[in-house]
């Protein structure tokens, strides 16, 4: 067989000199290893005791970084109001929906599924005072729509709470300040002086337009009793009993739901109202709600169709 047909495998290569080389490279890692060893060192006990007082000054630094880092925190970027500070109550309404700081309610007195929804959020409210709750805003509900179905709106306005939150009122027209409007002023004028005592008043205006004149009607009273007002529970005395030593006990956030009616709704028209809540130590900024009103209606046309038969 001539040279050329030749193929080679690979590098011919002695299994002596092979068996040679894998020796040589055997001891060379084994020399190696014994360099680079290190020997685990016994457990004794001083060898323990350094241990156990790295960990302790280990985790001993880590609390004081992170209480460190916490004050920090605490002290320049959480806001003054701490959850364990007193705060004063706000205003919150149903039913409509957020649209910035507006509250907008929109519906039709035919739209079936439009009056369901308002029916659920109005009884979301309501339910959980049970029969007495019902009975307190009864004059909202005679349509069993809330007065949606007949061109009557009612909004129920409530007071947060704040436990321990004393209310100051104003309890003379005189003291009202000078921003305060004229109705809420002749409102109070008007009314004897043990009507006027710890009380919260509510006053609700609409924004003046041509032709609008919209009435508000306050459900069951134009203001919150102020009384223990923010309490988790009263106790009172009874004076229907005989016995004079009777009392009943009464959840005070009953009192701090009122409803208001809207009267002389028209169809199809954007209506502002604004419904506030008048103390002295209550900023109108929390106290106020802004509703975006409007009761959708068909719309008739104002020019003859143009049929067909006209042209022949």
């Amino acid at each position: 067989m001539p040279n050329e047909a030749i193929v080679y495998s690979g590098p011919y290569e002695v299994g002596r000199l092979r068996r040679r080389r894998d020796r040589r490279v055997e001891e060379y890692l084994f020399r190696r290893s014994i360099r680079t060893h290190v020997a685990m060192p016994d457990m004794t006990p001083s060898r323990i005791a350094k241990l156990v007082l790295y960990f302790i000054v280990f985790f001993v630094l880590l609390a004081t970084f992170t209480g460190g880092m916490a004050l920090l925190v605490m002290a320049y970027r959480l806001p003054p109001d701490m959850p364990i500070s007193k705060k004063f109550p706000g205003l919150c309404a149903v039913p409509g929906k957020w649209v910035g700081d507006v509250k907008h309610i929109v519906w039709s007195d035919e739209n079936q599924s439009e009056l369901g929804a308002i029916r659920r959020q109005m009884s979301r409210a309501v339910e959980r005072y049970g029969l007495e709750g019902q009975r307190r805003l009864m004059a909202c509900n005679l349509d069993d729509s809330w007065g949606y179905a007949s061109g009557k709106p009612c909004v129920l306005l409530k007071l947060t709470q704040a436990l321990g939150f004393e209310a100051i009122t104003y309890d003379h027209g005189i003291t009202l300040p000078d921003h305060a409007p004229d109705e809420l002023y002749n409102y109070l004028s008007d009314l004897g002086l043990e009507a006027r005592m710890n009380r919260i008043w509510v006053h609700c205006r609409h924004k003046k337009e041509e032709g609008l004149d919209v009435q508000f009607e306050f459900v069951p009273e134009r203001f919150f009793d102020a009384e223990y007002l923010f309490a988790t529970k009263n106790v009172f005395v009874n004076l229907t009993a005989d016995d004079e030593t009777s009392t009943y006990t009464e959840d005070p956030a009953l009192r701090r739901i009122i409803g208001v009616q809207f009267k002389n709704i028209p169809p199809n028209t954007d209506i502002f109202i604004k419904c506030e809540v008048w103390a002295k130590n209550i900023p109108l900024y929390m106290g106020s709600v802004r509703f975006h009103v409007r009761r959708t209606g068909p719309v008739h046309p104002t020019t003859p169709l143009l049929l067909d038969e006209w042209y022949e």
